[in-house]
């Protein structure tokens, strides 16, 4: 059994890791730096991470991730990680919720029940992994 300061320590480093890996790919107001503290802050305290912030000109990332441990692991229980645009509409969007078992050709998901809806809204399998989902962004060139 995890110690309180061993899972805030784990719920610490995942919430950091997320800030380096969204301000090495993209440019980020100042405010997201300012008020991300408080952010982590939060994830500590309630166990989930939920954080938007605007990535270029017409782009937000948002990220909603909560927590469980295994052993001495931090595990994402569950996920949404959307590209909205300007009008805070979904571009893309990644979520671990297990109501599709197929993507749009009919293949069975190769890491359900992780799934991602593409810019036409169709299904395609997904790692549940959010540099995934950051790279999937960069590739379709969507930022």
């Amino acid at each position: 059994m995890l110690s309180e300061a061993h899972r805030q320590r784990l719920i610490a480093v995942r919430c950091w890791e997320i800030y380096d890996l969204i301000t090495r790919t993209f440019t980020v107001q100042p405010e997201f730096t300012s008020e991300f503290p408080d952010l982590a802050e939060q994830a500590l305290i309630t166990g989930a991470l939920s954080l938007r912030t605007q990535i270029g000109q017409n782009r937000f990332l948002q990220i909603v991730e909560e927590y469980g441990f295994q052993e001495h692991e931090l595990i994402v229980e569950t996920y949404s990680y959307l590209l909205l645009n300007q009008a805070l509409e979904i571009v893309i969007r990644a979520d671990s919720l297990p109501h599709h078992q197929h993507d749009y050709r009919k293949h069975r998901l190769q890491h359900f029940p992780h799934h991602l809806h593409d810019e036409k809204g169709r299904i395609q399998s997904f790692t549940g992994r959010v540099e995934d989902f950051v790279a999937e962004i960069i590739t379709r060139q969507l930022a």
